[in-house]
């Protein structure tokens, strides 16, 4: 910003905060007369003359008209006609707002800058500065500070596309079981995961309203606040998730399904534009991952696991022993849709103890 622009910005709110002062009181008395107080002349709604041969260091005239004949180091104008004239008259920084400025024969300003007017300018007086029109100055600055944040905010966006891109490796590499029981209830309880996320979308910030009231429960109510907004993200990177295995229909039976939670958050991220989707996402993801959590704090820490292609939730699996049969005292579970292709023939699993002498290997 030019400093005759940061000049005049300056004296501008100067003027303004002494201009608010009749409007303030709210009498019936006369405006305030043209008055000198050392270096400083002011005018309100009222005349300012300064005559040739005298000097001060500021004229202030507002709703007025001021003949400036002399030398000033500042002048400022609101709303107001000034005419500066004279072979002696000189003043090095000129502000006007609205009204006239005319610079007569002889008059020398140096720097010079105006909004809503026009100044008339002779061809005799001189300008040895600046002349700045704070509107157009305002405006390049206003398209240059547009554009300044819409680049900043492409490289937040794409910062913020890695980190959630990344997240969701993460997610499958270390609760791939976790992230596709979640995943499963959008599909598979469709009702219960829409109730879900709504009571997670209202009910969690009506508790963090009533303990924000208070000063003790001030800080459970931003632990409670992260805490959502990290199952919310959860939800996010979940339902990414279901997104991309309904794209890549085999990555279903992979161990790791980098490709398909790649996929389906960049997918959800591309049309997060499209107005309503975000919401969308959030409620089914917040429902999805709460689903899943309450079902495994309901089975004590170790949640069922989703049925095969055509089975119920939680039902045992149909194979003959020993798969079928419990482990460690837990009841057997349905097999995950997603599971790893069977063993091989002869496989005894260690926790039956291995299997016997003789059992054929292979």
């Amino acid at each position: 910003m030019p400093r005759t622009l940061l000049r005049a910005l300056l004296l501008a709110c100067v003027a303004l905060m002494l201009t608010v002062l009749p409007a303030v009181a709210q009498t019936d008395e006369p405006v305030l007369p043209a008055a000198t107080n050392g270096s400083v002349m002011v005018g309100i709604q009222n005349d300012v003359s300064l005559a040739a041969g005298e000097q001060t260091d500021a004229v202030l005239v507002v709703r007025g008209t001021a003949v400036i004949e002399g030398a000033a180091r500042a002048v400022v104008a609101i709303d107001s006609d000034v005419t500066i004239s004279g072979a002696g008259a000189s003043v090095d920084s000129v502000l006007a707002i609205g009204g006239t400025l005319d610079l007569a024969d002889g008059a020398t300003v140096k720097d010079l800058a105006y909004v809503g007017t026009t100044p008339t300018i002779a061809p005799t007086a001189t300008v040895t500065g600046e002349i700045t029109n704070i509107e157009t100055d305002l405006a390049d600055f206003a398209a240059f500070l547009i554009a300044a944040l819409a680049v900043i905010a492409f490289f937040v966006f794409i910062g913020w596309m890695l980190a959630v891109l990344i997240s969701a490796l993460l997610l499958v590499a270390f609760g791939t079981d976790q992230a596709r029981r979640a995943a499963a209830n959008i599909g598979g309880d469709v009702l219960k995961t829409l109730v879900v996320g709504l009571l997670m979308l209202i009910v969690p910030w009506i508790v963090i309203v009533l303990l924000g009231i208070t000063i003790v429960g001030i800080p459970l109510a931003i632990g409670l606040a992260f805490m959502w907004g990290f199952i919310a993200f959860l939800g996010y990177l979940v339902v990414g998730l279901w997104i991309g295995e309904r794209v890549l229909s085999r990555s279903r039976r992979a161990a790791r399904p980098y490709g398909a939670a790649f996929l389906g958050v960049l997918i959800l991220m591309l049309v997060s534009w499209i107005p309503f989707v975000s919401t969308i996402a959030l409620w089914f993801g917040l429902g999805a991952v709460t689903l899943a959590g309450w079902r495994t704090l309901r089975s004590g820490g170790t949640p069922p696991m989703m049925a095969g292609p055509g089975g119920p939730y939680g039902q045992t699996w149909q194979v003959p022993p020993p798969y079928g049969q419990p482990v460690y005292g837990q009841p057997p579970y349905a097999q995950p849709p997603y599971a790893p292709p069977p063993p091989p023939q002869g496989y005894w699993p260690p926790q039956q103890g291995g299997p016997p002498a003789g059992w054929p290997q292979g």
